[in-house]
């Protein structure tokens, strides 16, 4: 046991060291795409129509995958791996069985339901029906390939295999631009979803070849099934749970867009390129995340399987923790100063070479910097959040998102009668707090 501690901590930091960089390489590539639609589209009506359906599709893939299916599946995969290879096999087809068949016809349903509500308040920037039903059905395309991308992710994740999918990200970017330049002239704003289909389905052959060399699995033994086992039920029932969290707090975004709406054209586009840089010091800590979700998910398997090292290893877990605060506060203080002290700079470096005007540069700066204001707290909750995936723990982050779900659009009418499109950006800012005291209050008092 004495050794378990500094080995523990060795392979953290040398993943997270190795991690960043490459992560960071595809976090900016996916900046530039939209620095791209930036200058090369502008902000007219058309482009909030894309930007809106784009937020379905993430709002999507965040419920059926990245923050349901994913957190779920880390944590299971490193209990059953511990127990052997044939128990991991076995664990991955049950699960990636039942997912693929509930999966896309889920995805079907919600963006039909999607659709129908926008178009009591959202309406179509004049676009010919046959633009709007492709644009629909391309970005639903998109939600279920990147689905299925992130549950591969996650076998490789569990497995500590981070530099194939971070590549690949960064990769991904260079395709997507490039389909948009030459599809542009002839496809116009369908070059969009179809750049963002082709440039995950590249991401999901590679992830899904490395996989069954990863779990010794040919793909004739991921046949689909019906059949329930062990697996798929405690699976589904920990994916309801993230699925509400992920409902919660992707509805977030839509009910923000949906609300600009009412406040004229290029309202929705203009909070998205703010949204967009204000994603940069997230992706700076979130390139960690899976890693730590990782390392934090196999002490917690740890503790189930011995309960005399259970309290030596929740004490390790929660050092863990409490360590990575810490250097997340040291290293982004700094960063976010001098961000909001330089974000009219960066937003016109970054958007001030195209179809944006002035006047919409200025305004997205005024929106970053009310965003800024509340993301270091955000930051925080994130880390802490995966402290309670990797523990399972999660009715806490599901009370969390429902938290933020009730007041965000209460807060958004009230700011927006005075302060416009930037009561929404307030909103986001000032519920980062309270979040934030309710998960480590709830992390901290937990033994």
């Amino acid at each position: 046991m004495p050794t378990h501690v500094p080995q523990s901590q060795v392979s953290l930091l040398k993943n997270v060291l190795i991690i960043i960089p490459l992560s960071l390489i595809g976090r900016a590539g996916t900046l530039l795409i939209y620095v791209v639609l930036a200058n090369w589209f502008g902000d007219p009506a058309e482009m909030d129509f894309i930007y809106y359906y784009w937020g379905i599709s993430i709002f999507l893939i965040e419920l059926l995958s990245a923050a349901s299916a994913y957190s779920v599946l880390v944590p299971m995969l490193a209990e059953a791996s511990a127990k052997g290879e044939t128990e991991a096999q076995r664990c991955v087809q049950s699960i990636f069985s039942r997912y693929i068949i509930l999966m896309p016809g889920l995805c079907c349903i919600l963006v039909a339901i999607s659709w129908a509500i926008s178009q009591l308040f959202f309406p179509n920037a004049g676009l010919a029906p046959t633009t709007v039903i492709s644009i629909v059905c391309g970005f639903l395309c998109f939600s279920i390939i990147a689905a299925v991308r992130w549950m591969l992710k996650a076998i490789l994740d569990t497995y500590q295999a981070f530099h194939l999918p971070v590549i690949l990200q960064g990769l991904r970017a260079i395709l997507v631009i490039g389909i948009i330049y030459f599809c542009k002239p002839y496809l116009i704003w369908f070059s969009i979803p179809l750049a963002l289909i082709i440039g995950e389905l590249f991401q999901v052959v590679v992830l899904f070849q490395r996989c069954c060399a990863v779990l010794n699995l040919r793909t004739r033994h991921l046949k689909l099934n019906w059949r329930s086992t062990a697996y798929t039920t405690q699976f589904l029932r920990q994916c309801l749970l993230m699925m509400g969290a992920a409902i919660s707090d992707g509805l977030n975004p839509v009910v923000d867009r949906g609300m600009a709406s009412t406040l004229g054209a290029s309202s929705i586009s203009k909070l998205d390129y703010a949204l967009r840089l204000c994603a940069i010091p997230e992706t700076l800590t979130g390139v960690t995340l899976p890693v730590l979700l990782s390392h934090w998910a196999k002490m917690s398997s740890t503790n189930s399987q011995s309960e005399n090292d259970s309290a030596a290893n929740g004490a390790q877990l929660q050092q863990s923790v409490w360590q990575s605060v810490i250097v997340l506060l040291i290293l982004m203080v700094p960063f976010l100063i001098g961000f909001y002290l330089l974000r009219t700079d960066i937003v016109a470096l970054l958007y001030g070479h195209g179809e944006l005007s002035e006047s919409g540069q200025f305004h997205i700066a005024s929106l970053l910097g009310i965003y800024l204001l509340g993301m270091l707290p955000r930051l925080i909750s994130r880390l802490l959040i995966r402290a309670h995936l990797a523990r399972q723990a999660h009715r806490t982050v599901v009370t969390a998102t429902l938290i933020r779900l009730i007041l965000n659009p209460f807060l958004n009418w009230i700011f927006m009668q005075y302060w416009g499109l930037e009561g929404i950006a307030w909103s986001t800012a000032l519920l980062s707090y309270p979040i934030l005291a309710y998960i480590a209050v709830a992390f901290w008092q937990r033994r």
